[in-house]
């Protein structure tokens, strides 16, 4: 596989309930137009679906937080030194003594071993498809506020504004003068 240099930390999410990494290609009135990394597949996620941008994401340590792109670069840098990454099939021990080389001082009581796996499975995906000499320098990108061109993610709509606009009803005609039944939003489920 090629390294995609273009390809950014803030251009590939994560979408709850859903497995691997996703890379956006675009933005609907519905919510966002993704492509799989790992096939290529292409879908688009609807305003219920939780998505989290890879570069807003951080990793607890006792004394704070970390950006995942610091973690990835340190799982980048162990891994050139012949370490071996575990994979999100190995046993939670190995991956605890993992994360202890890579963040001595990660939060043992709210970094859980699935999230140890999942790191390990995401870095996995990433490492032939992202450049991890411009990480430090997207981060700083980041930190300095020239995010202008990052894709905009509109957040779910209130329950009460749209239960509200369903509400009103207005009595149309129909060609011949009569009154056609109003359409009412049908309850689903029990």
């Amino acid at each position: 596989m090629e390294i995609c240099i273009s390809m950014k930390l803030k251009d590939i999410v994560s979408v709850t309930g859903m497995p691997g990494l996703h890379k956006i290609l675009g933005q609907n009135k519905s919510g966002l137009i993704l492509e799989a990394l790992a096939d290529g597949k292409k879908f688009s996620t609807n305003l219920r679906q939780r998505v989290s941008i890879l570069s807003d994401i951080s990793m607890f340590e006792e004394e704070g937080e970390v950006k995942l792109a610091v973690v990835l670069q340190n799982v980048k840098a162990l891994e050139e030194k012949g370490e071996i990454v575990p994979t999100s099939k190995a046993d939670n021990d190995e991956v605890k003594a993992f994360m202890a080389k890579i963040m001595p001082n990660y939060d043992r009581e709210r970094v859980y071993p699935s999230d140890m796996k999942k790191l390990c499975a995401w870095y996995h995906l990433l490492k032939d498809k992202l450049d991890f000499t411009t990480l430090h320098e997207e981060e700083t990108e980041g930190a300095e506020g020239s995010d202008s061109d990052a894709p905009v993610v509109k957040a779910k709509p209130d329950a009460s504004k749209t239960a509200a606009k369903t509400a009103v009803k207005t009595a149309t005609k129909t060609s011949a003068g009569v009154k056609a039944k109003t359409a009412t939003p049908r309850k689903m489920g029990s």
